[in-house]
């Protein structure tokens, strides 16, 4: 069974996103991000990453922490992204998120689950409203879409 900070890449490879002081500094220093400041509301990368809006992130953090297995495996970077398409990159985030959560202070644990959670729920209802409302969206969408097509297709 799987720990909550480990994911599995599409070629069977098991990886564990288990943070150190040492990720913590390199991530500082590399990154400019400070993960002990999850809450700052000036820096939302923690609310880009729980809704897979920044790959940039997810990716230059996953680099880090995973630098020493990669390497102990004998891979390159190119060679351990092979394994990662879309289902791996969002398991590598939860894996990701439940790191950052177990590195931090515990006073700090339940107020990061909670932002995490709602982004979560949110992104959730968001697909539910729209599945269900996907006929009533395409019928409205489609007749716009031909009309910037037409519209693009008449300029010079």
């Amino acid at each position: 069974m799987m720990e909550a900070t480990q994911f599995k890449d599409s070629k069977g490879n098991l990886w564990t996103l288990s943070i150190n002081i040492g990720h913590y500094l390199a991530m500082k220093s590399k990154l400019g991000i400070d993960i002990t400041e999850s809450f700052n509301s000036d820096d939302n990368w923690m609310t880009k990453l729980a809704s897979h809006d920044n790959i940039e992130i997810l990716l230059s953090m996953i680099d880090i922490i995973l630098d020493s297995e990669r390497e102990t495996r004998g891979m390159t970077i190119d060679q351990m992204y092979e394994g990662f398409d879309g289902e791996v990159v969002a398991e590598a985030t939860s894996a990701l998120i439940e790191g950052i959560v177990l590195f931090l202070p515990a006073h700090k644990r339940k107020a990061l689950r909670l932002i995490v959670d709602s982004v979560n729920v949110g992104m959730e209802r968001a697909i539910i409203l729209i599945e269900k409302e996907e006929t009533e969206l395409r019928k409205n969408m489609v007749p716009m879409i031909d009309e910037a097509l037409l519209k693009l297709s008449k300029k010079p």
